[in-house]
Formats: C-alpha cells, structure tokens, sequence
C-alpha cells in the first residue's frame, strides 16, 4: 500500500521551519566564531594599511617639486 500523500501546504511549512532552524543555528555560529575573528583581524588589516598610505603619503610629497 503506498504511503499517504502529504499535503502541500504541510510539506512547505515544514521545509520554512527547517530553513528557519537552520539560519538561525548559521547565524549563532557566524556571531560567536566569524565576527570576534574578523573584528580582531580587521584592525590589524586597518592599522597595517593605515601604515602603508602613510608610507605611499610620504612619498608622493618627496617627489612633487617644493613650489614658492
């Protein structure tokens, strides 16, 4: 005997808690283990390439000619 038919409207409801489960956990993973990661690496990222523009600052003033 095969086996009952699920009604549609079931089948979706089910499907949008399963996809709302599943954000949620992605979503809890990605603020405890993504975001303190990217905070702390970031600023290093900022502060190194704040470094080098002032590097690349330094140079385009040395080589434009002093006008009076």
């Amino acid at each position: 005997m095969p086996p009952e038919p699920v009604p549609p409207s079931s089948s979706f409801e089910d499907a949008a808690r399963r996809v709302e489960a599943e954000l949620r956990r992605w979503l809890a993973s990605f603020n405890d283990e993504v975001l303190p990661s990217l905070r702390r690496d970031g600023s290093v990222a900022l502060r190194a390439a704040a470094g080098k523009l002032a590097q690349f600052a330094d140079a385009l003033d040395r080589s434009q000619p002093r006008q009076p």
